[in-house]
């Protein structure tokens, strides 16, 4: 925010009036869910958790000049909890917060950005080891990572190749995350690799935000009658002695099968293997972990298309199926039908990494029904 806020200044003072092009459009949501649990919580809280969200925002140019271009987008939400997650103490029952706030130069073949705003990139579809700011619930509806605060530029060499690199502010100590990506295009292969300087930070909200680590990776993606994928990243981490070493991957195949009008089809493997000094975050601790992961979808005339997630747990025996209706109700507005079933195949459900079943607590990880109306303005 502190960013985007310093850019909107600089850029008020720089640019002079007369030369303003300004123009926007509305960006604009509302959306209203309720879910139940179906095992019962601890008996103080409730069993519903309610939550009403208006997403209200301006995109558009500021200025334009002979191939200099300055665009722009402030999102907002404005977010009603109520229910489990308020009592519990996750969320405050009412919110205010920037959803993308920043600030875009453009001139030929490079771009420069600052501000609140999303930093998402990678092969994968369920599991995303290069999604290093990632914090998307795939499988929930419309699926958003939330923006962070900080600077990404990109430089485009050809048509098919570009190079970029982003800072973005740790808020702790005056570090930076830092890193750098390449990407290229040759022929039916789609290739990239990353480098990044991960120091200790205060974004909660980020997977590994406490450590200090390295981390470099690539993806490949192409297609030949199915399409297939592969991501990777190592991570090395610094504050450990011997700077032990972290490794994620994702492989990942999808087809479309000719069944009504049309099947999709996607598998993906996930593997985290880590050496005994790496700091291990596992809930459970295992130093070697295996997650399958499932995609069905398919449309049913022209308003409905269904979908089902399932993961899989090879290590733990744990899982999550989780099946979804979307219903174009008119125009922009859609019904959402959503469950989560969650289980284990050994029959121990306190310590799934997929599914867990507390006695006095709430793990986020309960099987429950969703119902969500969504209207895009």
């Amino acid at each position: 925010m502190k960013t985007f806020l310093y850019l909107s200044s600089l850029l008020l003072v720089l640019i002079p009036t007369h030369l303003w092009a300004f123009d926007w459009y509305y960006e604009g949501r509302f959306r209203a869910s309720s879910q139940v649990l179906f095992d019962p919580p601890p008996a103080e809280l409730s069993r519903f958790d309610n939550e009403i969200e208006l997403r209200n925002g301006l995109v558009g140019t500021l200025f334009e000049k002979d191939g200099h271009i300055f665009d722009y987008e402030v999102v907002g939400d404005l977010i009603y909890t109520g229910g489990i997650r308020e009592e519990i103490g996750v969320v405050e029952e009412y919110d205010a917060e920037l959803f993308r706030g920043w600030i875009r130069y453009e001139k030929d073949d490079f771009k420069i950005r600052g501000g609140r705003q999303p930093i998402l990139f990678g092969a994968g579809f369920l599991f995303r080891p290069l999604g290093l700011f990632d914090t998307r619930d795939i499988s929930g509806i419309i699926p958003l990572t939330r923006g962070v605060d900080g600077v990404r530029s990109t430089y485009f060499l050809s048509s098919t190749s570009s190079v970029e690199g982003w800072a973005v502010p740790a808020q702790r100590d005056s570090r930076v995350i830092a890193g750098m990506r390449g990407e290229v295009n040759i022929g039916p292969i789609e290739m990239g690799a990353v480098l990044q300087y991960h120091p200790k930070t205060n974004l909660p909200f980020l997977a590994d935000f406490n450590l200090e680590m390295v981390q470099m990776g690539y993806h490949l993606k192409g297609e030949h009658v199915v399409g297939y994928w592969n991501e990777s990243r190592l991570d090395i981490q610094q504050d450990q002695p011997g700077d032990p070493l972290r490794f994620d991957t994702v492989f990942g195949v999808d087809y479309t099968f000719g069944i009504g009008q049309g099947l999709h089809v996607l598998l993906e493997y996930f593997l985290r293997t880590q050496e005994p000094g790496f700091t291990n975050i596992d809930l459970k601790q295992d130093r070697t972990i295996q997650i399958m992961g499932l995609l069905l979808d398919q449309p049913v005339g022209i308003d409905i298309i269904w979908r089902a997630f399932f993961f899989f747990d090879l290590s733990d025996q744990s899982f999550q199926f989780a099946p979804q209706i979307e219903y174009n109700i008119w125009e922009q507005v859609y019904l959402y039908i959503q469950a989560q079933v969650g289980g284990s195949i050994d029959g121990n459900n306190r310590t799934g990494r997929l599914f867990r079943k507390s006695p006095v607590s709430v793990t986020g990880t309960e099987s429950r029904a969703v119902l969500s109306l969504i209207a895009f303005f």
